[in-house]
């Protein structure tokens, strides 16, 4: 297998320098089969690991002609027909392609953050909503309350300048 940016390749070494292997999209987004390169040409300069498998069904040449009895079958498919189902089946006999799950799971985990931060977003909006209506609400509130209180200031002082305005009355005692 070899690692590029995102995904690995995967093949099947067939002796001789030469890989086989489902090219899929490697020639340029043109779909193309199963096929048999040399070593170089599949690694495209980078390193090759080889990968184990845990439970193999077919080791050795019965892998080989497994895949040999595939060749130029062009019906790849990113999801459920790559080149690592093709290597998987061939080694186990059952076609997976874990890096496919992984995938899977890391879009579910992107999906859910991404309906949390919606979530978050709508919730943010509607808390800030909430916030800037009860800042509105109390400034109201206080704007009513000093024209109230401006009211009863202005009643106040035309009651005293009324009593001030009026000529003293004063009581004079009667001597006894």
């Amino acid at each position: 297998m070899v690692k590029h940016f995102g995904y690995t390749h995967h093949g099947i070494y067939a002796g001789r320098g030469r890989v086989i292997h489902y090219s899929g999209f490697a020639h340029l987004f043109k779909k193309h089969p199963i096929e048999i390169t040399s070593i170089d040409k599949f690694s495209h300069g980078k390193p090759i690991q080889v990968q184990e498998y845990a439970h193999t069904k077919y080791k050795g040449r019965k892998v080989v002609r497994r895949m040999r009895s595939r060749m130029h079958e062009n019906n790849y498919h990113l999801i459920i027909n790559n080149c690592e189902h093709l290597c998987t089946w061939a080694i186990t006999g059952v076609e997976s392609s874990p890096q496919v799950i992984r995938m899977m799971n890391r879009l579910t985990t992107i999906g859910y953050i991404s309906s949390m931060m919606s979530f978050m977003n709508s919730m943010f909006l509607t808390l800030t909503t909430t916030c800037f209506a009860l800042v509105l609400y109390i400034k109201k509130k206080l704007r009513d309350k000093a024209k109230r209180r401006l009211q009863q200031y202005r009643e106040l002082q035309e009651q005293f300048q009324e009593h001030t305005q009026q000529p003293e009355k004063t009581l004079i005692k009667s001597p006894k």
